[in-house]
Order: C-alpha cells, then sequence, then structure tokens
C-alpha cells in the first residue's frame, strides 16, 4: 500500500509499515475499451492537463 492510502483510508485494526526504497506508486485513469465515449476522452485529458508531468 502507498502513503495514500494510510492518510485517506486509516484502519486501526491493520498496521502500515513504511518502505522507503520500493518505487513510487503510479496511479491513473482506467475504463473498458468498449465505453470510449467522447465523455470519457475529454474527463483523461482535462485531468492529464491538471496534472501535467
Amino acid at each position: 500500500m502507498g502513503e495514500h492510502t494510510r492518510r485517506y483510508y486509516p484502519r486501526p485494526d491493520v498496521a502500515y509499515v513504511p518502505v522507503h526504497d520500493a518505487p513510487p506508486i503510479e496511479r491513473g485513469p482506467v475504463w473498458l475499451p468498449s465505453n470510449t465515449t467522447t465523455r470519457v476522452r475529454e474527463f483523461v485529458r482535462a485531468a492529464t492537463d491538471a496534472n501535467p508531468r
């Protein structure tokens, strides 16, 4: 689990152990190819534009 999980989904019954030498976790939008609509494409474009690397 990444730091994001510990921060946003705290569980008192789970111990999160940091791993400092692990590569960063990449996240991104995922959708079914059969559901590639104009609305989905525009959302992905807007999200990508809002978070340039």
